[in-house]
């Protein structure tokens, strides 16, 4: 009767030891089955975000970009690409190069934006309804004066497949 009692101490704290390890194995930032995502900021969708998608196997893109509609209502976005080259001789010490080459690609409807108006050099994010709203607003009014005012206005694109994920409007001097 005795070992039958220190068999079953033996096995109940064996029992409870296992469980009490097993619950420190969950993923961090996990809320019952969904995960926690970190706070949308202007300088996590820069950073950690970016690195994300490129180790994901997105495609990059610098340029300047022109928003149309397609036939199924999505947003197509058409990349003038660019390259950005640091030269000392320069007043700022770069200039921006055509790379005289360009692509479309459909805005994802759940796509993260950032976008700079009026002049600010501060990012505002931006649903994809949002960034549209405001980039066609901006150079409809900013055009007026100046006709080359969209192919100035500069992106990092983030291609995931076939749609874009990520737009960050950058401010250059």
């Amino acid at each position: 009767m005795k070992t039958t009692r220190t068999i079953m101490c033996v096995g109940l704290v064996f029992v409870l030891t296992f469980a009490t390890l097993l619950t420190g194995c969950g993923k961090k930032n996990q809320s019952g089955s969904t995960v926690d995502e970190p706070e949308i900021t202007a300088e996590y969708l820069e950073g950690d975000y970016v690195k994300q998608l490129l180790r994901d196997g997105a495609e990059h893109v610098f340029g300047s970009i022109a928003l149309s509609n397609g036939e199924d209502g999505s947003v197509i976005v058409n990349i003038e690409a660019k390259e950005y080259v640091e030269d000392a001789e320069q007043p700022n010490g770069f200039y921006i190069e055509d790379k005289n080459y360009g692509l479309s690609s459909v805005l994802a409807p759940e796509a993260r934006c950032t976008f700079l108006t009026g002049g600010v050099t501060l990012p505002q994010i931006m649903t994809t309804e949002q960034f549209v709203e405001a980039y066609k607003k901006d150079v409809a009014e900013y055009s007026k004066n100046n006709p080359d005012y969209q192919s100035h206005k500069l992106y990092d694109i983030y291609i995931m497949g076939d749609q874009i994920e990520l737009i960050l409007e950058k401010y250059i001097p």
